[in-house]
């Protein structure tokens, strides 16, 4: 009986230690500037600093990868991006890289989803605009914006086999409604390619929320337009992102102008002051989010039903507007 009770005292020593190894993963944090003119904050559990330093370095440069594919302002040394082919694709077929034929294959469906409200073609029209904006005054002449309006039709788009073409020379692709939330996703699959699931990624208010916190799901706080926290959602394995006239903007004569321009006037679209998404994908809810301040808050709504995804508006007087399932985050 003695040895019986002194080998269960041994083996119960020897528990010990391996519980005690089981520890909690550790929360930590890294933020970055050089990637999609934003800040990204990437938030991870991991069991240790050097899974995490390599699981988001490798996050990083998927999204510095990204960044310069899509750039539509600027061309890199090595890379065939968005820049370079607007000025090519309409003169003869290009070879395109897959990223951005998966991106502008996106882009387009929700062009159509939208009728037209989301338009990734519309890039002769967003550069005027773009201008205007970085030299902080002015507008675009409005018969400059009337002719760029003549060069915005997606059906121009040809995509072949790993090639592109344009079939109006004059248009340009402008993928700034939809890049950083395909990178965001992009990035989200490189942590979970080396094993942490437990994670915030917020480039630039496209959110992707995977897995949860050791205490409960990711709170998302909403910015109201006017400062401050509007109100704040708890998700885990979705994606959030919003759309608003209050972060990049100029102001001319006493006007605020922001950079979401609706099509159908050329100008910036004044339906509300943002609207936030909710759905699983962060493309999906970087395009929808884009779509919806350029629609009618009705038609807006209906559209992310359609797409089993939630929706809030915020209007200029500080009232909302949401679908039935949105209040169930908050």
């Amino acid at each position: 009986m003695m040895k019986k009770m002194t080998l269960l005292l041994i083996i119960a020593c020897l528990c010990l230690p391996m519980q005690s190894c089981g520890r909690a993963p550790i929360r930590y944090s890294v933020t970055y500037t050089d990637v999609f003119d934003t800040v990204t904050e990437i938030t991870a559990y991991a069991n240790d600093a050097e899974t995490f330093d390599r699981a988001v370095e490798a996050a990083h440069e998927e999204l510095i990868r990204l960044h310069r594919l899509f750039d539509v302002y600027n061309t890199y040394d090595g890379v065939e991006g968005l820049c370079a082919l607007n000025h090519n694709c309409g003169k003869e077929e290009q070879f395109a890289d897959p990223d951005i034929v998966e991106l502008i294959k996106t882009g387009l469906r929700y062009g159509e989803l939208s009728g037209g409200a989301l338009n990734i073609a519309s890039g002769a029209v967003l550069f005027l605009w773009h201008d205007c904006r970085e030299r902080g005054e002015g507008l675009p002449d409005p018969s400059a914006l009337s002719d760029a309006a003549e060069h915005i039709d997606q059906s121009g788009v040809v995509i072949g086999d790993g090639v592109m073409s344009f079939e109006d020379e004059a248009l340009r692709i402008d993928a700034g409604a939809i890049a950083k939330g395909y990178a965001a996703d992009k990035a989200a699959g490189v942590l979970r390619g080396y094993g942490i699931t437990d994670f915030l990624i917020n480039a630039g208010g496209n959110v992707v929320a995977s897995g949860a916190k050791p205490d409960g799901k990711w709170t998302v706080g909403i910015q109201s337009p006017d400062g401050g926290i509007y109100t704040k959602i708890k998700v885990k394995d979705l994606s959030v992102v919003t759309s608003g006239d209050y972060q990049r903007y100029f102001e001319y004569e006493g006007k605020r102008y922001g950079h979401i321009i609706d099509l159908t006037t050329l100008y910036p679209a004044e339906y509300c002051r943002s609207v936030t998404v909710i759905c699983t994908a962060s493309v999906d809810a970087d395009a929808l989010s884009t779509a919806l301040f350029c629609m009618e808050p009705e038609k807006g709504t209906a559209l992310a039903r359609s797409c089993g995804a939630e929706a809030m508006y915020i209007f200029d007087d500080g009232t909302c507007y949401k679908t039935e399932g949105f209040a169930a985050y908050e």
